[in-house]
C-alpha cells in the first residue's frame, strides 16, 4: 500500500478517553485492520501539551510515522485465514 492509498483510506472513531493526565482518540479503518491513535498530553495545570500519534496494521503498533510508512509498503489486503 502506498502513501496516497493510505491517505484514501476511510476511518472511524472507535474509542475516546479522557484522563487526567491524558486524552487519546482511536480511529480503525473499515475492515479493522489499519488504525491510528492520537494522544494530547496534560501538564498538571491542565494545559495541553504537543501531541503525539502512534499507527497500527494488525496488531503491530509502530511509534513513529518513517517506521509506519516503510511497513506500509509490504501490506495489502490479502485475505487472512482464521486459525
Amino acid at each position: 500500500m502506498t502513501e496516497e492509498e493510505w491517505n484514501k483510506t476511510k476511518f472511524r472513531c472507535v474509542c475516546s478517553i479522557a484522563l487526567a493526565y491524558e486524552h487519546m482518540i482511536t480511529y480503525t479503518s473499515e475492515d479493522g485492520r489499519l488504525g491510528f491513535c492520537d494522544h494530547t498530553p496534560k501538564n498538571k495545570n491542565g494545559d495541553f501539551r504537543k501531541g503525539y500519534r502512534h499507527y497500527r496494521i494488525d496488531n503491530k503498533v509502530y511509534k513513529t510515522k518513517e517506521e509506519f510508512l516503510e511497513a506500509l509498503k509490504d501490506f495489502s489486503y490479502k485475505v487472512i485465514p482464521i486459525r
